[in-house]
């Protein structure tokens, strides 16, 4: 039993989903997103509002919604090589950020029959008080 307990424990742990509580005002906050090799970082907003940080390219350092069009950035800022720091944090930064990788993923084909999962998310979920 206590095996099992142990089990449950590791795996729930190892399952969660990285989430953080702010206070709004809180200044210089890196996000802790771990991406070596990001050409973007993405956010989810809680009004369920997508956004794109550009890495490189003609939109680079600003957030960009689904339809391209720009949304005021000036409170974030890229900390080399690839962390993003909001300068003061407010409500309206709550929300899913992660990043996209500059690797393409590998496809190949699978035999009959297997089946492969998909990873874990690496972002982080920002709630702002």
């Amino acid at each position: 039993m206590k095996t099992l307990i142990i089990l449950l424990s590791l795996l729930s742990v190892s399952l969660a989903q990285l989430g953080l509580l702010l206070p709004a005002g809180t200044t210089n906050f890196e996000l802790p997103i771990h991406a070596s090799d990001a050409k973007a970082f993405t956010r989810k907003l809680s009004n369920g509002q997508m956004q794109t940080w550009n890495l490189e390219g003609p939109n680079k350092g600003t957030w960009v919604d689904a339809k391209g069009k720009k949304v005021p950035s000036s409170n974030f800022v890229i900390v080399a090589p690839a962390t993003l720091k909001i300068k003061k944090v407010t409500k309206g930064d709550a929300g899913f950020y992660d990043y996209v990788s500059k690797l393409a993923p590998v496809k190949f084909d699978l035999p009959p029959g297997v089946h492969v999962d998909p990873g874990v998310p690496s972002g982080v979920e920002l709630t702002v008080n």
